[in-house]
């Protein structure tokens, strides 16, 4: 069953409603660096979603569908992380209803590689849309053990030549929703590959390394979907293989949604939602084609700050830059001001910030302040372009990069106040502020302490030395009034010994070990 439109249909019946339910008054007011409103609580369709091993999952919650999507609907969801299908998301795409066999004749110049190996492949091979590469079984997959069709990936994005992209680009198309800006059009236009599943196919679990929204289009065939927020991890000791089959691995996947992707659909989700797909044969019989890509507006912020303990124990952290992305958002700064965990001093910077932003001095930053402090000479770096989305929008003429500026100042107001704006009243306040600005130096100085650990070249020193490291954080942080002598989590620290090294230096060593 779909869940409809409806839902959204204005503020007033879906996230304004459940506004409390994502973010409690009275959690909000009590908010510590590492604490998290529940993900049951955080997102309305998994209010009564209890989680069970794949082997045991029951498709209970239902993800968000939408038809004809409002750009406020559209907004509100992006910026919550919230993932959702869109039905109607390509259906005027130019290559709507291609077929594999159809992109090997429009593209023959193309070149593509399977999904789990290096080997090339042209499109214009005859045999690869029919020839299955079997790749190792899963039980927890959604192809319950059975060997699946490894699929092709073909980076049109980055590891074509210009001649073969533009030829693409030619073809392509923007839905409707991401079309209503420039900046969002181009990143679309430049951001995507494309993917090819033999029937029988698919792609295990895992995490994307993207740090923005990403957007999965079919354009023929369908394509079966599990997906499931990434796990709390309370301490880098947890830390895993986060690509393929790790989850797997460390019996961490409890998937929350399954459901179908078929031809003009798309779903949406956040950065580092853990997902896996199946093309089944019953519904597949031959290859089908689907697409992949980001856009830069709106940001997921919301999402981002909630989670934002979980996420520094991630390798959107240690390997995608995300702490440098998150960086401006959670400080409005365009770098980050050294870290601190000085009360004093956060405290100081927060009333800076509040006097800076609040223009009628009314104790409360809008929306409309912040996108006027942004188009300021003193916030005119919250009009750039993330870091890769810099090669195209060099190459724009200077009428069009005002245009994406100006977007980005607007975005970028908006996103800035979906982190602070705890209670969700439409104004930041300067105890938000403090509280905000407090979590983000306490676990940006944690972050800095644990990758200062990665120079340690002795395996037992480098588990001792994060071991006193995150004692001290769970101690200070997360044991409340108890205090450490009786607190689980300093009890789990202690115990670790010599078997966790893997998981310290998966996130030490960059995803490496």
């Amino acid at each position: 069953t779909k869940i409809t439109q409806v839902w959204l249909k204005s503020k007033s019946c879906f996230f304004a409603c459940a506004a409390m339910r994502i973010l409690p008054a009275t959690l909000a007011a009590g908010i510590t660096p590492f604490q998290e409103i529940p993900v049951t609580e955080y997102f309305p369709p998994l209010k009564n979603f209890t989680p069970a091993p794949a082997d045991k999952f029951v498709s209970r919650a239902q993800i968000p569908r939408f038809t004809k999507i409002t750009q406020e609907q559209f907004e509100e969801l992006s910026r919550s992380g919230q993932p959702f299908v869109v039905d109607d998301c390509v259906t005027e795409h130019p290559l709507m209803g291609k077929s594999c066999d159809d992109f090997g004749k429009l593209f023959p110049n193309g070149k593509m590689k399977a999904n789990y190996g290096d080997q090339i492949i042209k499109l214009s091979e005859k045999t690869w849309s029919t020839k299955a590469r079997m790749a190792k079984g899963e039980k927890q997959h959604l192809s319950k053990g059975v060997k699946i069709a490894d699929p092709y990936v073909w980076h049109v994005k980055d590891e074509e030549t210009k001649a073969t992209k533009s030829a693409v680009q030619r073809h392509w198309g923007v839905p409707y929703f991401l079309n209503t800006t420039l900046v969002n059009n181009k990143e679309v236009s430049e951001s995507f590959e494309m993917w090819f599943a033999i029937s029988g196919g698919g792609a295990m679990a895992h995490s994307d390394s993207y740090t923005l929204q990403t957007v999965s289009a079919q354009f023929s065939g369908s394509k079966k979907w599990r997906l499931m927020m990434f796990p709390d991890l309370q301490t880098v000791f947890e830390s895993f293989n986060e690509f393929d089959r790790g989850v797997y691995e460390v019996n961490r996947w409890a998937p929350e949604y399954e459901f179908e992707v078929g031809p003009g659909q798309c779903v949406i989700f956040p950065p580092a939602y853990m997902h896996e797909t199946f093309a089944d044969p019953k519904d597949n019989p031959s290859c089908s084609a689907s697409t992949t890509f980001q856009y830069v507006g709106p940001f997921p912020s919301r999402y981002l700050r909630n989670f934002l303990s979980r996420f520094t124990n991630s390798h959107l952290a240690s390997t995608s830059f995300g702490m440098m992305l998150w960086g401006p958002y959670a400080t409005i700064e365009p770098k980050s001001p050294k870290c601190t965990t000085d009360t004093a001093l956060i405290s100081k910077r927060a009333r800076g910030k509040m006097a800076q932003l609040d223009g009628d001095k009314d104790g409360g930053v809008t929306e409309a302040e912040l996108e006027q402090f942004f188009l300021s000479k003193k916030g005119e770096w919250g009009q750039k372009v993330p870091q890769t989305s810099e090669d195209w929008f060099k190459k724009m003429k200077p009428e069009g990069r005002k245009q994406v500026n100006r977007e980005m100042a607007k975005y970028r107001a908006g996103d800035v106040l979906a982190w602070h704006d705890l209670d969700r009243d439409g104004k930041i306040t300067l105890e938000e502020l403090e509280k905000t600005f407090t979590q983000w130096n306490v676990l940006l100085t944690r972050h800095n302490e644990l990758k200062a650990i990665r120079k340690q070249k002795k395996d037992k020193k480098v588990i001792e030395k994060t071991k006193s490291l995150e004692e001290k954080y769970a101690t200070k942080y997360r044991c409340g009034s108890e205090g450490a002598q009786q607190c689980p989590l300093v009890d789990s620290i202690k115990s670790k010994k010599g078997k966790s090294y893997k998981s310290v230096r998966w996130f030490l060593n960059d995803g490496e070990l």
